[in-house]
């Protein structure tokens, strides 16, 4: 029998005895009352909103941080009863048009008629509004074969966002969103390493709700902490 050949594979540098030694910043067991408690209060926030613009901008917030699938009945419902043509604002409807679309609701591209010249192109004075350029970047990525609406935003928006990062007046968390969604648009991106992102920004936000901002960060370590104890049953 022939000596089988080697990979020619390095060895590890994770030592076994040095993954058993790395203790968890939470767990289940300590902090799933706490989880309880905080997804309870941001139902009780989420319902108290009355504006759906409000609503549909605290969705996005839980996509972000990955939270949304702990409300995902809520959330169902609310976008059951929207009424895709009441926004009249550009980050609002794209906004909305994405979250519909991701969720499985049937929207037309045609509520963006509303931003377009009568040549199917999208007005020059959206150029100004990065934060809604920004939603409408976006929202051209969850456009279907040959949606020529969606091509055209994806075409305008991505042209007047990388001007829009160049000028200095421009917040600079926004000019950051903007520089990482020209690179990986948000339906692209991995949940998990969009959460780790954005719950530094939302941290800086002042309008920021605590009880998401803390659902966030426990969500985040509690399933580190699984991470962890499969990598020490698997290094045992």
């Amino acid at each position: 029998m022939s000596e089988r050949r080697s990979g020619g594979h390095l060895p590890t540098v994770w030592d076994p005895e040095l993954i058993q030694s790395f203790t968890p910043l939470c767990t289940y067991e300590s902090d799933g009352h706490r989880l309880e408690e905080l997804k309870h209060a941001t139902q009780l926030l989420f319902k108290s909103l009355t504006r759906p613009e409000e609503k549909l901008d605290m969705i996005n917030k839980m996509q972000r941080l990955d939270v949304a699938k702990h409300f995902k009945k809520e959330i169902k419902e609310f976008l059951t009863h929207l009424d895709p043509s009441t926004p009249t604002d550009l980050f609002t409807v794209a906004l909305q048009f994405r979250l519909l679309r991701q969720y499985g609701f049937s929207v037309g591209s045609d509520v963006f008629s509303k931003f377009m010249n009568s040549d199917g192109k999208f007005k020059e004075c959206l150029s100004e509004d990065a934060g809604g350029l920004l939603s409408l970047y976006e929202a051209s990525h969850l456009g279907v074969h040959e949606e020529g609406v969606l091509d055209e935003a994806k075409a305008f928006s991505t042209k007047h966002l990388k001007l829009a990062i160049d000028k200095l007046e421009l917040e600079k968390d926004l000019a950051q969103q903007i520089k990482e969604s020209l690179e990986v648009p948000l339906y692209w991106r991995f949940p998990r390493m969009e959460a780790r992102n954005f719950i530094n920004i939302y941290q800086r936000d002042e309008n920021k709700k605590l009880a998401l901002s803390e659902l966030a960060k426990l969500d985040f370590n509690l399933l580190q902490s699984v991470y962890l104890q499969e990598l020490k049953d698997l290094a045992e």
